[in-house]
């Protein structure tokens, strides 16, 4: 009996050796595949995309043509009167879609074009220096991550003293607070100060940390998911739904479920994409709690932010 157990004691030990020699082997093989993935995708951009991938407005242009999709896209669901929209009983009129889309697609792509000019006229001067080696797919998403770490706690802070600062609040941050129910052209009606903020909040990391692939990644993906913050929708690619989308303290990422209640609660809420960072100081309030008050869809308050602030209903968790 001791010499059949022992036999199968090690019988045992060996096939779980083997399975986790085999598990470790596929793992290997698949990042083999996703570096040739990543290097054949990224000496494709190299040999169709230069010189112009070199324009230091590269990165500006293909956040800039993401952010139109995207907010096209959520457009296309208010118009059409898309299930996935949160606040039912609130939908942007074609006027407010219009007369917000409208300012910043002109300012943005004239600054965009404005930046195409001058690398025309000075091409040595308004050139960057771009990699030709490729990034592993490991560097690229820890790059990524990283990043998105580092832009998603900045922003926080930059959004909470936004609110805290009343000179802030008041002169800055209300021009996005004129909507009680964000839509999505209404995430970038920002004050051109504030907007200043994010860009950088943004592109300083991402200029020291990332491999220009990862940086192409990491701007689409940032702007996409920003335009989803603010839309009004919960869609199936929102960090909400998929990112740990649990209840309550399981849950990881944000999006407009969370940050519409931000719009007519505006002391709670106030992280990006994580909303770790509103639990971990203090400031978040699930969306599917039972004791949150219903938007009271009160007019504009771009001039009446402070009292806005100060009348606000509390809920468990206190105020600011």
């Amino acid at each position: 009996m001791k010499n059949e157990k022992a036999h199968t004691d090690v019988k045992t030990l060996k096939t779980m050796a083997l399975t986790a020699g085999a598990t470790v082997a596929v793992a290997a093989g698949g990042l083999e595949v996703m570096d040739e993935a990543v290097a054949w995708t990224y000496g494709k951009c190299l040999e169709h995309g230069m010189p112009y991938l070199t324009n230091m407005y590269f990165e500006a242009t293909l956040t800039y043509l993401v952010w139109f999709a995207t907010g096209m896209y959520f457009t296309y669901l208010d118009v059409t009167r898309s299930p996935t929209k949160i606040q039912k009983d609130y939908w942007p009129t074609n006027w407010e879609m219009l007369s917000c889309a409208v300012p910043q697609i002109i300012v943005y792509g004239l600054g965009v074009v404005i930046g195409w000019v001058q690398w025309v006229k000075h091409p040595q001067e308004m050139s960057q220096v771009i990699q030709e080696a490729p990034p592993t797919f490991i560097e690229m998403i820890f790059q990524i991550v990283v990043t998105f770490l580092i832009f998603d706690f900045v922003m926080y802070w930059q959004h909470r003293a936004l609110h805290t600062v009343p000179w802030l609040r008041n002169n800055i941050h209300s021009v996005h607070h004129v909507f009680s129910a964000p839509f999505g052209w209404a995430g970038g009606w920002v004050h051109p100060v504030e907007q200043a903020g994010l860009i950088l909040g943004a592109a300083v990391p991402a200029y020291m940390i990332c491999h220009p692939f990862a940086r192409w990644w990491f701007f689409s993906t940032m702007v996409m998911i920003l335009v989803d913050g603010n839309s009004g929708h919960s869609v199936w690619w929102s960090p909400f739904n998929w990112l740990i989308p649990g209840h309550g303290i399981d849950r990881l990422g944000n999006g407009a479920e969370v940050h519409d209640v931000h719009h007519y609660l505006p002391t709670k809420n106030f992280a990006l994409i994580l909303i770790v960072w509103d639990k971990v100081f203090g400031t978040y309030v699930d969306p599917d709690a039972e004791n949150v008050p219903t938007n009271p869809y009160q007019p504009p308050y771009i001039y009446k932010f402070r009292e806005e602030v100060k009348r606000a209903p509390s809920v468990t968790g206190g105020s600011e």
